[in-house]
């Protein structure tokens, strides 16, 4: 496996780890409010989160992306 845009720092949100065995996560690269929602198995998840060196977010990342995702939701951006 090869890391994605290595330069660049990358963030993990886990939104949901679901009992069929799936993860339910958020993924940014460089700004946690530039984020995509993204769902793999468990182990697919792991090796997701070690190939690209992952951080997972902050409470006041995750603060910034729910007051984003509460400002399109409601078309304030």
């Amino acid at each position: 496996m090869y890391e994605l845009m290595p330069e660049e720092k990358k963030f993990v949100q886990i939104m949901e780890i679901r009992n069929d065995g799936f993860v339910e996560f958020n993924f940014a690269v460089g700004e946690a409010t530039m984020n995509v929602e993204l769902i793999l198995p468990y182990k697919a998840f792991i090796e997701f989160c070690q190939n690209n060196r992952v951080s997972f977010f902050t409470e006041e990342q995750d603060a910034e992306v729910l007051i984003d995702n509460e400002n399109w939701q409601f078309g304030l951006n």
